[in-house]
């Protein structure tokens, strides 16, 4: 402590010293400069004198620049020398020195500005020809002469005193002395003499003239002095006198130069000194603190190292040193102590090690029969989901199948309804049985993607005959804009982004009890052409969420507010499974919320697609020139308008009650069911003139759709609609014919030949399965499993087709394909029946034989376009 303490002091003294020194250099360098400045004032002093003369003598307006620009420089320096670094600890002003030179440098400048006013004055004088009048008093002579009022002797006297007059001011200006002004006064004496002798009209106008001359000439004598009296004495005084204070000045700052010299010698000799007393009592102080630290530390140090070593080596130390002392040496003995200890801890220690291990031996084959034990679990549980899925689907397809026969019976609106609602109940289990088993699978991460050609139009038409159903129930405006530029094929897993658009969609519908659901579908390709990033916004004004609930939403079977599972139902298995979809796509997911005014999500997936290819909305036909477009509020968004290619303004919607014409296309679009309802009539009458009139409406509930359709047979579009909608509704208000290429052809109504083996266990599902059989034109037999389908084939090989179910009891599908399949009947197309949808599922039954696979629930209209690629038409061979 005694060391640190003596290096703080002397680093104190040090920097102190430091700072002494540096402060006398920059003091003596200030005052070096200081010097200079008064030096150069003095001559500045000196040039402002020799331009004072200048201007005297020659009336020189480059001497009065040079005079101002002197006079800026002079200030400068006064006020460079008054904020001296050094002026305020060595004062320079105790008699006010500065002040003065400043008073006297101001009066100086005051003085001048008169000087220079007078010579003006005395040119104006000079150039006014108030001094030069011989011609003017020729003249008045003259005519004094011819009318007799002066004698020629007069004349001639009058003529030689006044140009002598003259002459003696003209020597004036050039000399300006008192014997010239004496001169010039004694020569207008006898003029005033003899004009007083001769009195006329004549002399009384030549005397005025004469004492004109004498009052200019007396004015011109009064600013000569004044400028003689200011430049020889007044200027002259104040410049000597600022000379004088600038000698002072300089002396003063030389006397203060040498007193800050002196001070910083005495500052540099006290640190030299300090320096080299605090220097031996360090060196003292070290050679002190060695002895101390070779004799107290070091030495302990040596034999308690020793004693470590030994212990090190395992040896027995009989003797600890230094264990008396309370220091840090005390403390290493008393450590060698434990250490000692340690050591026979330590022989101890190990022989419990050795048995420890064994036990720990032990438990790791324990933990390797519950690892064991724990994927034989896990697979059980994906068994045990399958299975329940089956069991579960298999009444659940009776079902959905049934109502879809039923749906092609007559009935009452009544009775359909009922079974929409029993339909959309089937459908809304289906997919609860499908996320919880795609959450499965992924969680187990054994779910695959599929990488096929596909078409928008088929995702787009799906999406909104669920969306729009949902939306429905709420009274909810759906709205759909697809990019213009987006290709209508891609390639990727279809399955799996319908799911996602399905997910999102029908979240938003759940969520939100008023307002609208905007869909809004862009693409963006890449250079090349094939492959484009499908960005998937949609916008919901439901409920929001806060910025907490959103990190709650995708964890499974979680939803953003616990009361929500009571509120809005789900198992909260939905966005979950659209994070993961999209996550295994290679794509992206944002969530913006805001609580009370709805949420937007935001995808982004890669996908590949045709360069060759044209858009989606390509090939549509502008309206023709001339048509009209009447709306209030506009229902197509941005793109889908230009598209239309409509030069005219829009017109409100109550133009229509006017005389349009007839233009050859009108547009119109409309809000509300009233307002379709109070310009019916009108449109109506526009149409029979042979009008193309197109109606575009917001989204309308199910009841008020269907009466708008009865009450309104031409082209009409309403939200929300797909892409190919909106094609086919501009080609119809165009007049142009629509060909489009993906209408069914009129095979799919024509009738099937042939004989099918049906091999299902469920009574319903072969009754659902025959009905749509027999419908489709075909007969069939049934076998209850996979034996009695081979027994039946065996005995009787007359089937053109099989339909087989993968999943039932005492033989299952694919056993029953192997062992057709091994008795030959190599070409008999086997169509594989399963609950089970995934691309993996598909690709196991082909690899059991199977010809195809179709999932169930069986749709009639998959079911015959099935059996289309295997089957004759009636009639034909």
């Amino acid at each position: 402590m005694i060391m640190v303490i003596l290096i703080l002091v002397q680093s104190f003294l040090g920097r102190t010293n430091e700072q002494v020194l540096t402060n006398g250099m920059n003091n003596t360098r200030q005052a070096v400069i200081d010097v200079g400045l008064v030096g150069e004032l003095e001559r500045d002093i000196l040039d402002l004198q020799r331009n004072v003369l200048i201007f005297k003598e020659t009336a020189s307006q480059s001497a009065v620049t040079r005079f101002e620009r002197l006079m800026i420089t002079i200030k400068d320096k006064l006020e460079a020398l008054e904020n001296s670094s050094i002026s305020t600890t060595y004062d320079y002003s105790d008699d006010d020195v500065l002040v003065r030179m400043r008073n006297h440098l101001v009066a100086y400048k005051e003085n001048f500005h008169e000087v220079v006013e007078a010579r003006h004055a005395r040119d104006q004088l000079i150039h006014s020809g108030s001094l030069i009048t011989a011609e003017e008093l020729d003249a008045l002579l003259l005519e004094a002469q011819q009318q007799s009022t002066i004698s020629s002797d007069a004349v001639d006297a009058l003529r030689f005193q006044i140009t002598e007059a003259e002459n003696a001011a003209l020597r004036y200006l050039l000399s300006p002395e008192l014997d010239i002004v004496s001169q010039f006064n004694r020569s207008l004496l006898p003029a005033y003499d003899i004009l007083d002798e001769n009195p006329s009209a004549t002399s009384s106008v030549i005397k005025t003239k004469v004492e004109n001359l004498q009052d200019t000439f007396f004015q011109l004598t009064q600013i000569t002095q004044n400028n003689l009296f200011l430049v020889n004495v007044v200027m002259a005084g104040s410049a000597n006198e600022f000379l004088f204070l600038s000698r002072e000045l300089a002396d003063r700052v030389n006397a203060q130069t040498n007193a800050i010299n002196r001070s910083a010698q005495k500052a540099a000799l006290e640190a030299r000194m300090n320096g080299e007393i605090y220097s031996v009592i360090a060196i003292v102080l070290a050679i002190s603190f060695a002895i101390f630290t070779v004799r107290r530390i070091l030495g302990p140090i040596r034999t308690i190292t020793s004693v470590f070593n030994q212990l090190a080596e395992g040896k027995e130390v009989n003797v600890l040193p230094e264990l008396r002392r309370k220091d840090e040496i005390g403390k290493l003995a008393t450590a060698a102590s434990v250490f000692q200890e340690k050591n026979d801890q330590t022989r101890r220690l190990l022989n419990n090690a050795q048995k420890l291990n064994i036990q720990q031996e032990a438990l790791n084959r324990e933990l390797a029969d519950s690892k064991q034990k724990a994927e034989q679990a896990t697979a059980s549980k994906s068994i045990f989901l399958a299975n329940m899925s089956h069991e579960i689907r298999t009444p659940l397809n009776g079902i959905i199948g049934l109502l879809e026969l039923a749906h092609q019976q007559p009935m009452s609106s009544i009775l359909k309804g009922y079974l929409d609602k029993a339909s959309y109940s089937s459908q809304i289990l289906v997919s609860v049985i499908n996320d919880i088993l795609d959450f499965s699978k992924i969680e187990a991460g054994k779910l695959g993607l599929e990488k096929v050609n596909f078409s928008m139009h088929s995702i787009l038409d799906n999406l909104l005959a669920v969306v729009s159903l949902r939306a429905q129930e709420k009274n909810l405006a759906v709205h759909l804009e697809v990019d213009p530029s987006l290709p209508p094929t891609l390639v990727g897993d279809p399955l799996r982004l319908s799911q996602i658009l399905m997910n999102i969609c029908t979240n938003a519908v759940k969520f939100t009890q008023k307002g609208a659901i905007d869909i809004r579908i862009k693409s963006m390709a890449n250079q090349t052409g094939n492959k484009v990033v499908l960005r998937i916004e949609v916008k919901d004004s439901g409920i929001g969420m806060t910025p907490a609930q959103i990190n709650r939403i995708f964890q499974p079977f979680t939803q953003a507010d616990g009361s929500t599972n009571r509120k809005f139902g789900g198992t909260g298995l939905g966005l979950t499974i659209v994070k993961q979809l999209t996550e295994l796509m290679a794509g992206k997911l944002k969530v913006t919320s805001v609580p009370g005014h709805g949420s937007m999500f935001v995808i982004t997936l890669p996908l590949g697609t045709d360069a060759t290819q044209e858009r989606i909305l390509s090939n549509i036909p502008a309206l023709p020139l001339g048509s009209a477009y009447f709306s209030d509020k506009p229902l197509l968004p941005q793109d889908y308008m230009s598209i239309l290619g409509l030069n005219t303004v829009r017109q409100p919607l109550s133009s229509l009650q006017k005389d349009i014409g007839v233009p050859p296309s009108v547009l119109v679009e409309i809000n509300t069911y009233a307002e379709f309802r109070k310009l019916l009539e009108q449109l109506l009458q526009v149409e029979r003139q042979g009008v193309h009139v197109g109606i575009i409406m917001e989204t309308q509930t199910g009841q008020l759709q269907e009466k708008i359709l009865k009450q309104w047979s031409g082209p009409i579009l309403l939200h929300p609609f797909t892409p190919a909608q909106y094609k086919r509704f501009v080609h119809e208000i165009a007049g142009v014919k629509f060909d489009d290429a993906t209408i069914e052809s009129s095979a799919t109504s024509a009738m099937l030949d042939g004989h099918i083996l049906l091999v299902e266990d469920n009574n319903i599902n072969q009754v659902v399965t025959g009905e749509m059989l027999s419908s489709l034109g075909l007969t069939f037999d049934i076998a209850e499993d996979g034996l009695q389908a081979v027994t039946k084939l065996t005995n009787t090989p007359g089937y053109d087709l099989i339909l087989m179910d993968v999943q039932m009891p005492i033989m299952d599908g694919y056993e029953a394909t192997r062992q057709i399949r091994q008795k030959g009947f190599n070409d008999l197309p086997i169509i594989g029946l399963s609950a089970n949808a995934m691309k993996e599922d598909k690709q196991q039954a082909i690899e059991h034989g199977m010809t195809d696979y179709l999932t169930k629930p069986l749709k009639r209209v998959a079911l015959a376009a099935m059996l289309r690629k295997f089957l004759h038409l009636e009639g034909q061979e």
